[in-house]
């Protein structure tokens, strides 16, 4: 088996101060699912929607977010239903859809804990 062929997947993990208002967050407001989770009270999740998964752990240090640049960006196909999803639900969006000289067309919301997500599709 050569070097490629051995990675199977990656996890996007994110340290946040509290779960259960993370977790909220992306199941209620972007439609994702709690697939696992861990510990009494819950110390670590797992979340999925479609092919992207987001793990969340407790942050145990004062880790600040990038006020810049984003944490994860999300590819989709239809980006005015993600863009309309995040309106309809309240998402502090930082920007609206746009198009980018990288040949996508993107927008960046914040969760809870200042992380930036975007959403981008290809034009």
């Amino acid at each position: 088996m050569d070097n490629q062929a051995n990675y199977s997947h990656a996890a996007t993990v994110f340290p946040v101060k509290s779960l259960k208002q993370s977790i909220a967050f992306y199941c209620n407001k972007l439609a994702f699912e709690m697939t696992f989770s861990w510990g009494e009270p819950i110390s670590y999740a797992v979340l999925k929607n479609g092919g992207v998964s987001i793990h969340l752990t407790k942050r145990s240090d004062n880790l600040i977010p990038s006020k810049k640049h984003c944490a994860l960006y999300i590819f989709v196909h239809d980006i005015e239903k993600a863009y309309q999803l995040c309106i309809q639900e309240g998402v502090s969006i930082m920007n609206p859809p746009d198009s980018r000289d990288y040949l996508m067309k993107d927008f960046d919301i914040k969760d809870p804990d200042g992380y930036i997500i975007t959403f981008g599709s290809s034009e």
